[in-house]
């Protein structure tokens, strides 16, 4: 669907692929890519082929819902990556004052289940990012 739509207003616009390319800092064969729907622009470059072609975003995504799903588990991978990041970097600090805290016993069990909880949650993460 947007395939189409892109390929129609390059036309109207009298543009070659390789001239949108260019503009978009792209290779010719990715535009080519988009315009047969193998895969899909990013949504800061629908933003400038929207710009190029004088086109509305909701003209050029209202009748493609396979795109707007693709942006949105796009998107939901860079949450889950964030998320990772964050437990990881608990993780590092828990095992950091595991090792330096270890005299005082209640307070490395505490920091050893929150460990454990922690590696429990990349575990999920990682799981949901597969």
């Amino acid at each position: 669907m947007i395939g189409e739509q892109l390929q129609q207003a390059r036309q109207a616009r009298q543009l070659s692929q390789e001239q949108v390319a260019e503009q978009l800092a792209v290779s010719r064969q990715t535009i080519s890519n988009w315009e047969t729907e193998k895969s899909y622009p990013d949504i800061e470059r629908v933003l400038r082929l929207a710009e190029l072609y004088q086109l509305s975003l909701d003209e050029l995504l209202r009748r493609d819902p396979q795109l707007i799903h693709a942006w949105q588990v796009a998107s939901d991978q860079v949450k889950l990556g964030r998320y990772l990041a964050v437990l990881l970097g608990l993780n590092l600090l828990l095992t950091l004052g595991i090792l330096y805290l270890n005299a005082f016993f209640w307070l490395t069990v505490s920091l050893f289940l929150g460990l454990v909880v922690c590696v429990s949650g990349c575990f999920y993460v990682l799981i949901k990012l597969i």
